[in-house]
Formats: structure tokens, sequence, C-alpha cells
């Protein structure tokens, strides 16, 4: 039981960095990210090459810091113009182009067969590493979220002509975020693969993504601890249905489709209900000049 604790703590903390990305982009600009799974997943597939060419570990967790933010660049220069429609279409079609070539071209990583990551020695390592994670990445959104910077992003997201009229640049800024989200998301698919020690393209898919933006609907968008709060509580719900079919005797692979479908369910209840989430995002007055 005590094994089964640590190991969910350690999703919880991983998970977190993804809603906590997600947020940054979402909830404090207001882009429309479908495709958050991406940055993950180039964080995880780096940590995968890296054993494959037998790198020493830090070799692909460097490489998955620095290739996830530059995927984001190269997916916002042609799309971050363009309104939030196009740019939830772009970055949804960009995580599945990504997925489908690791599936489709075997000699990169294994194809469907995936690619086996050693493990971190230890489990307790494990959550150290992931709450340590988890802890930088919140510091980071409250400082973006607090300062100038942060206002400025909300500013763009609730009037982008206004940021444009202060004489602010929304593409800069988007830019900016962008880099700082993606690499975050980067990291936390490096620890993913060290920590579930196999890395292969249907731990990739747009439920995924979708799961994260349901924690962030869930706790609040623009709340960072609202956002942890929610994918805690999803990714517990999700690893304790393990146990769910172990008592229902129920086959497991509906009891997953049933877990989809709470989910889902849960996001349509906080659309209708309580569309700010379970902690929303505290209303601000600021004076033009703090900007």
């Amino acid at each position: 039981m005590i094994d089964f604790a640590i190991y969910a703590l350690t999703l919880v903390a991983i998970w977190s960095v993804m809603a906590i990305s997600l947020n940054i982009q979402f909830g404090m600009t207001g882009l429309v990210n479908f495709g958050q799974i991406l940055p993950f997943a180039i964080g995880a597939y780096a940590a995968a090459i890296g054993v494959q060419y037998d790198l020493p570990w830090w070799v692909g967790a460097v490489a998955g810091l620095v290739a996830a933010p530059i995927a984001g660049i190269l997916v916002i220069l042609p799309a971050g113009r363009s309104s939030q429609d196009y740019w939830a279409l772009i970055t949804l079609g960009a995580g599945e182009i990504f997925r489908l070539t690791m599936l489709n071209v075997p000699s990169i990583a294994g194809g469907a067969d995936g690619v086996t990551v050693s493990r971190l020695p230890d489990r307790t390592l494990a959550a150290g590493l992931a709450v340590a994670l988890c802890v930088v990445a919140y510091a980071v959104a409250q400082q973006i979220g607090n300062g100038p910077f942060g206002r400025m992003l909300r500013v763009i997201r609730e009037d982008e002509t206004l940021a444009a009229t202060l004489g602010r640049s929304p593409m800069s800024f988007r830019m900016r975020v962008t880099v700082v989200s993606w690499a975050m998301a980067g990291v936390a698919g490096v620890l993913y693969a060290h920590v579930i020690g196999y890395v292969a393209p249907t731990s990739f898919l747009v439920t995924d993504t979708f799961l994260v933006w349901t924690a962030v609907i869930l706790g609040g968008p623009g709340r960072n601890i609202g956002v942890v709060i929610g994918a805690a509580i999803l990714i517990l719900m999700s690893v304790s249905t393990r146990f769910l079919a172990e008592w229902s005797g129920l086959p497991s692979d509906l009891v997953a489709n049933l877990r989809l479908a709470v989910f889902g369910l849960i996001l349509v209840l906080m659309f209708l209900f309580r569309p700010a989430g379970l902690f929303p995002e505290t209303k601000r007055v600021q004076n033009v000049d703090g900007l």
C-alpha cells in the first residue's frame, strides 16, 4: 500500500506540472492548446532515444528540456497570429503528427513496440524528484502570474487589441509563454519516461491532453493551486480504478472506458454549473500605469 501511495504521489506531481503548464497558456493568456501532450511526448522520447544510444540520462533530460520549447516556437510561429479556433486545431494536429511519426517510423524509437527506458532506482527518489519539479513549476507560474508580465498576459487574454494599444506585442508575450510552458511539459515528460520505464505512441494520446484540460477546468483556469488540486483529484481517481476492477469483477477495459466517461461528465458539469472551476481566479483591479 505504501508503494502504491508513493507511485500515486509521483503521478499526481507529474500531471500537476502538466496542468500548471497548460494553465499558464490557457488560464493566464487565453491560448487554447489542444496539443499540450506534444511537449510531454517530446521530453519522454528524448529520454528514450538517449537510452537507445547508451547516452547518460542527463543528455536525454537536457535534450527534452531544449527540444520541447523549440517545438513550441516552431508551432507558434506560423499559428500565433491565427484565431484561437485555428490555434487549437494546429496544436492538436501537431501532437498527432508527432505521435503518428513515432508510430510509423520504427527506426526512430521502436515504432508501435516502443522503447524500454531505465527506471529510477528508487520509488522514493522518483517521488521526491516529481514533487520538487512540481514545486519549481508552481513557483515559476506564481512568479509569472503575480508580476507585471502576468498582468499583461491577462490583458491579452481579455482584449488583445487593448494590449496592442498599450504598446505591447501579444505575439511576443505568447511566444515567451509557450517557451516556458512547453519546457515545463518537456521536463515532466523526461521524468515520466524514467518513472514508467517505457515509452510508446499509445502513452501520448489525445485523451491525455483532455485529461490535463479537465484538471484545469475542474480546478479553475488562471488559479495555479486550483489546477494542482484538479490534477490530484483526477489522477487519484484514475489510478484507483484498478482496485475498482478487482473488487467489482468487471473487465479492466470496461472500467477504463467508464473512467473516461466519468471524466467527460465532470467536464460537462463544470462547464454547465461552475465554469470558473472549484477555485475561481481572484478578480483583480489594476491601474493601467502598473502594467
